[in-house]
């Protein structure tokens, strides 16, 4: 697929605060060079007509698992997060993971993704038996297939034994080095380990210390629910933030904190002056009995939020909207967060804090990421309302095309550069495998 030089949009939201009727922009290597009036580009060599469009960025699922798909057709007991990851998912789900479901699965969270208008996510595989050294570069392979930029990391712990958790904090470091070594930003690696109750204050020591040494980000799972706030108070005396403040855990200003559903004032303060962004997942979160996380706090307290699904897959302009609507209902305002804040954080403000600083906008500078969206609308837009009616009945039907730093990627619902039809019937076939003879149907 040829690169485009330039596109003129019907409407160009250039992010949630700034939209431009009958505006496009030029298109240079893969990044937006100039924002123009749409008369600038007419006529002109290999330009994008979307004067019937509106074009938006695309978005970052800033937490994810593309390896839980496989829990299709799963029916999870009703139990909070550990003893759930006790009794079911640990032994279940993630020991079993081989190269080949790693591989079926990322091609199929893949498919969702761009179905969706995700060109950007942040995927924590949890697979202590699969063959090491090779999954995460068997999640980059399809990844760079797809065209999907990403942050790709090995869950590492001690629930199995600190060897094999050293073993993946070690994966996570050469594929640190190897995707710097790409020279090639858009795929990317992090250090990560998981929560105060699977790992010791040792091994969360070792691994920032990783982290600050290779000056890349550490990444952990945090209060997913109330359970690990009560591990902490009861092995340890304090909230789980003020013990990640006493071991220097965040020290070095790169850290990056997933779920934190279940946050208290203190330790929203802690994070927000150590710099220590937060993706949150709403639809997840209430359907794992892990509350509503207090997103208005956050960014209350400078936190960078983003937003996630969890679980490698879902409607992101839904997810979007849950995201809204649970702030609304909590604080019983509708100010709680807005649909503009809730824009912002799914594209742009989520990147920032995983530090891409060149994705989830249509500035000059940035990569030429974006949507195709359907121009119809119930209503007369302005600049005004643009973006809320984008927010509020805008669906992933209504999404034409998807590019990723100017090249296709995506057209009408299907990914450009994967065999779908393939990956769907691998996937069928491999769900089906995977849980026969578990008693976990029906």
């Amino acid at each position: 697929m040829e690169k485009i030089t330039g596109v003129m949009a019907g409407w160009l939201i250039m992010s949630a605060n700034e939209a431009k009727k009958d505006y496009g922009f030029v298109v240079e290597d893969g990044k937006i060079t100039e924002v123009v009036p749409n008369e600038k580009l007419m006529g002109k060599e290999g330009v994008l007509d979307a004067r019937e469009n509106i074009i938006i960025p695309t978005f970052a699922c800033t937490h994810t698992h593309m390896y839980e798909t496989i829990a299709h057709g799963a029916v999870e007991p009703n139990l909070s997060l550990k003893p759930l990851l006790e009794d079911f998912w640990w032994p279940v789900v993630e020991n079993r993971q081989t190269l080949e479901t790693i591989r079926i699965t990322a091609e199929y969270a893949s498919l969702e993704h761009l179905k969706t208008g995700v060109t950007l996510i942040n995927d924590i595989l949890e697979a202590p038996f699969a063959e090491n050294g090779k999954r995460l570069l068997t999640e980059e392979k399809v990844l760079r297939q797809a065209g999907i930029k990403g942050v790709l990391s090995l869950e590492s712990n001690e629930r199995i034994s600190t060897e094999n958790g050293e073993e993946n904090l070690k994966e996570n470091a050469d594929f640190i080095l190897a995707m710097r070594a790409t020279g090639n930003n858009d795929i990317r690696g992090t250090i990560c380990t998981h929560t105060t109750f699977s790992c010791s204050v040792p091994f969360l020591k070792k691994a920032a210390g990783m982290a600050r040494d290779m000056d890349e980000i550490i990444q952990i799972h945090m209060n997913e629910g109330p359970d690990e706030c009560k591990c902490a108070y009861d092995k340890y005396g304090m909230t789980t933030a003020e013990l990640y403040k006493k071991i220097g855990f965040w020290e070095g200003g790169k850290a990056w904190a997933n779920q934190c559903s279940c946050m208290e004032p203190v330790e929203l303060n802690i994070m927000g002056s150590m710099g220590v962004g937060i993706s949150t997942q709403p639809r997840s979160n209430a359907l794992c009995n892990a509350g509503i996380a207090p997103v208005s706090d956050m960014l209350k307290n400078g936190i960078n939020v983003g937003l996630g699904t969890d679980n490698g897959e879902g409607n992101f302009f839904e997810n979007m909207r849950y995201l809204a609507l649970m702030q609304m209902g909590k604080n019983y305002t509708k100010y709680a967060l807005t649909p503009l804040q809730a824009f912002e954080i799914a594209t742009e403000m989520g990147p920032k804090g995983l530090g891409f600083t060149d994705v989830g906008a249509l500035r000059e500078g940035y990569s030429a990421d974006f949507q195709v969206l359907t121009g119809n609308a119930a209503i007369y837009l302005n600049e005004k309302n643009v973006v809320q009616e984008v927010f509020w009945r805008k669906e992933p039907e209504d999404i034409k095309a998807v590019y990723v730093n100017g090249v296709m990627v995506a057209k009408d619902g299907h990914a450009l550069n994967l065999d779908e039809e393939r990956i769907r019937q691998e996937f069928k076939d491999c769900t089906r495998d995977f849980w026969a003879g578990q008693p976990y149907q029906d």
